[in-house]
């Protein structure tokens, strides 16, 4: 008997996202309410996980594509949803303990600016967590042009020591990163090699090489910021 498809599906959403699940806690206390801003919410997945695993966290999210926040906020409750660009976030200063890019900076014409919004939209010591493709992985070298992360929305992708000198030219201190499995390579995407590839990233998320999917790291912004505001 075929089990549901949509069960199947949340299921593998919900093991994708678990990392965020035990690593945040780390870095911003999970038993006190902290302001957290998700920019690029797509269809709310994250969100939606992020509201029961952090009751007591007020959680915000933008998105530029109002299909993708009409769909978050179906499955959103106490989200506050907005349409915006994360280029110019409209937030006040130091108002986030958290921001978190998953698979939104490469979207970005100028990422660089989403980098200041960021720092100056966090508190002194707050966190920005950013995921993205990785250029420069195995996946990118082995299928050349073939390789997913070559799409044409992806108008800013960069390798993992390029992010890490911008991140540290804004005055971010990288906390945690690395970059994830073999995904790109489609023989890892199919039983039973994608069983190699996905059990150890439900398990630990991203490893501490540079040649996976996809970039992960954690930076927090270092307590003496000084970054006039534009």
């Amino acid at each position: 008997m075929v089990g549901n498809p949509l069960n199947f599906n949340k299921l593998y959403l919900r093991l994708t996202y678990d990392m965020w699940r035990r690593i945040l806690p780390t870095y911003v206390e999970a038993n006190r309410g902290a302001s957290v801003l998700e920019c690029g919410v797509g269809p709310g997945h994250l969100l939606m996980f992020m509201e029961g695993w952090f009751p007591k966290h007020s959680l915000y999210g933008l998105d530029i594509d109002q299909k993708a926040l009409q769909a978050a906020s179906l499955r959103t409750r106490r989200t506050s949803l907005l349409i915006a660009s994360a280029q110019t976030l409209p937030f006040d200063q130091e108002q986030f303990e958290l921001v978190l890019s998953l698979h939104m900076i490469e979207h970005l014409p100028e990422p660089e600016r989403f980098i200041s919004e960021a720092v100056r939209v966090l508190r002194p010591g707050g966190v920005l967590a950013l995921a993205t493709p990785n250029p420069v992985g195995l996946g990118a070298r082995l299928m050349g042009p073939g390789w997913s992360g070559w799409h044409p929305e992806h108008i800013s992708l960069k390798p993992p020591e390029e992010w890490r000198e911008i991140l540290r030219n804004h005055r971010f201190s990288i906390l945690r990163d690395g970059t994830t499995g073999l995904s790109g390579i489609p023989i890892f995407r199919r039983l039973p090699l994608a069983l190699l590839n996905w059990g150890p990233l439900f398990l630990f998320g991203f490893f501490p090489w540079n040649h996976g999917e996809a970039y992960v790291c954690l930076a927090r912004k270092e307590s003496s910021t000084n970054i006039s505001i534009r």
